[in-house]
């Protein structure tokens, strides 16, 4: 037996529930026939969508005859009908072929809505406490996969810190997959916007909270963006492929899991897998809008896919040009170096009393009172320079050439750069790898604001920075564009970027240049960004 499967066996107790099903079984066997007209339960769709991806070389209905779902953990009741069994052999559920397709389809699925879970070795992890809250059997259906070697699992399992990851066995893991739609969602049901979601936050289903703003919702309710569905799949298979040949280097880095000690890289077959879903996702008009509770970021099918396949993205046939803020968390962080952002009783464009009260929580009068006292003694000409360089779209390239000039022998590139920033903006204070010391040297007094708001909690500060950049982007230059042109200006946006149509570049830009101004106070560095073009 595969040692992994041994752990997985171990876990759940399979003995013990193969022992307590077949003692089941024999009762089940003296009962007369009944008839029923019961079905199973589908999944909602606020959890499944509409479909799921497959191998296209699994044969589902070849694979249950060489693989009779009654040799594992479901029972033939006496109706003729097959149900799940729980650890105990008490009957649960009907089989239901969606809740089995709904399993195989995680493996696309969660990294299609977070490409930054993806590692190297393409394991995906699924939350076994989410499944449970709505699918209540859902082992038993994972564990037939598992046994019949559909999927396989890494048995890496640390309560509360990890969950178990899976994966496709060999025979399934490079080959193309293919859409299996739901029976139970009709294609003439499925809605450019889910009126219910899932909130991570909270654990619990609630209203979406993009509904409550028009302007944000109406362009994804038109169901007019769209994908060049071919062409992208094509491209997503040679980028699969190239990487696979060129070898681990030349895989794409997870920015968000890489520490100074170990570089993380993502799985190029993983990828494919989350790029064919977000693919299918669009071109279904399946976009998965929603804000999220905790920085009130929206985020949609196009914040999830790959920046390489935006170049495919259409608007009722017109591409899609984004407009984006160079070096955005550096250029905001400007913001948080303004006294009167601080100031409750300032008039100041914005500040922290404008954000969500979920932000605001993390400042408490004390904590003000010391950010607003540090910021007292600061020397502003100290900083000066390192404004004007995020205005003017250049922080990375001003921080290497002002850190390599300081210290003889050391080279940093412009990557370099942006992940020192990162690790200095997002990491516990704790944490102080040598990137983060060379920023800590060059630049002491931005430093040790960033230290000062992120002591006890230090997602503070990255909440703060994307909670602000929500504020502006979404509610104030799309509300504005919204208001202004009459609801004839479609906009789509991408965490910092705006996104819309060639003919309305201009006007987008001049707004966001405007609200952005008005709200940091200094001009920011936009960037067009013709994805057709540059690619």
């Amino acid at each position: 037996m595969d040692n992994k499967i041994k752990i997985w066996n171990d876990i759940i107790q399979r003995d013990i529930w193969m022992r307590n099903k077949r003692e089941r079984e024999v009762i089940l066997a003296s009962l007369p026939p009944t008839h029923s007209i019961l079905s199973s339960l589908p999944i909602p769709y606020k959890y499944a969508g509409a479909f799921a991806l497959i191998p296209n070389n699994w044969d589902f209905e070849r694979h249950i005859v060489e693989y009779p779902l009654t040799d594992y953990l479901f029972v033939e009741t006496p109706n003729g009908r097959i149900k799940s069994i729980n650890k105990n052999g008490v009957e649960q559920g009907y089989f239901d072929k969606d809740r089995l397709m709904y399993i195989v389809g995680l493996i696309s699925s969660i990294p299609a809505k977070n490409k930054d879970s993806i590692t190297e070795d393409g394991f995906v992890l699924i939350n076994s406490k989410l499944l449970r809250s709505f699918f209540k059997d859902y082992l038993s259906y994972l564990d037939y996969l598992l046994q019949t070697n559909v999927i396989i699992t890494d048995g890496e399992y640390i309560s509360g810190i990890k969950s178990l990851g899976y994966k496709f066995s060999e025979p399934y893991s490079n080959v193309p997959l293919i859409n299996y739609q739901f029976n139970n969602i009709p294609q003439q049901d499925i809605s450019g916007i889910n009126t219910e979601i899932y909130d991570d936050e909270t654990n619990t289903s609630i209203i979406n909270p993009v509904l409550e703003y028009p302007y944000l919702y109406f362009w994804y309710g038109t169901k007019g963006l769209s994908i060049q569905k071919n062409e992208a799949i094509e491209f997503a298979n040679r980028e699969k492929q190239r990487k696979l040949d060129l070898g681990r280097n030349f895989w794409d880095i997870n920015r968000d899991k890489t520490t100074s000690r170990k570089t993380v890289y993502k799985n190029p077959i993983t990828q494919y897998n989350a790029a064919i879903h977000n693919i299918m996702a669009i071109n279904m008009c399946q976009y998965n809008v929603q804000i999220d509770s905790n920085v009130h970021r929206l985020h949609s099918v196009i914040t999830n896919i790959q920046k390489s396949y935006r170049k495919f993205l259409r608007y009722e046939d017109n591409p899609i040009v984004g407009i984006d803020i160079s070096n955005c968390q550096p250029y905001i962080l400007c913001l948080l170096l303004n006294p009167q952002f601080w100031d409750n009783s300032s008039n100041f464009n914005i500040t922290l009393w404008h954000l969500p009260q979920n932000i605001q929580q993390y400042f408490g009068d004390e904590k003000i009172r010391e950010i607003k006292e540090y910021l007292s003694t600061l020397d502003q000409q100290n900083i000066n320079s390192y404004k004007s360089q995020a205005s003017q779209g250049e922080v990375y390239e001003y921080m290497s050439n002002t850190i390599n000039l300081n210290n003889n022998g050391y080279s940093l590139t412009r990557d370099d750069v942006k992940t020192m920033m990162m690790t200095v903006l997002f990491s516990d204070n704790r944490y102080v790898p040598p990137l983060k010391r060379r920023f800590r040297e060059n630049f002491p007094e931005i430093y040790r604001l960033i230290q000062i708001i992120k002591r006890g909690n230090h997602r503070s500060l990255p909440c703060l920075l994307q909670s602000i950049e929500s504020e502006i982007v979404l509610h104030r230059c799309c509300k504005r564009i919204w208001e202004e042109h009459n609801h004839e200006i479609p906009v789509f946006t991408i965490h910092d970027s705006i996104c819309t149509i060639p003919q309305y570049v201009e006007v987008v830009r001049i707004i966001m240049n405007d609200e952005f101004e008005n709200a940091i106070g200094l001009t920011p560095h936009l960037k067009i960004e013709n994805w057709q073009i540059q690619e």
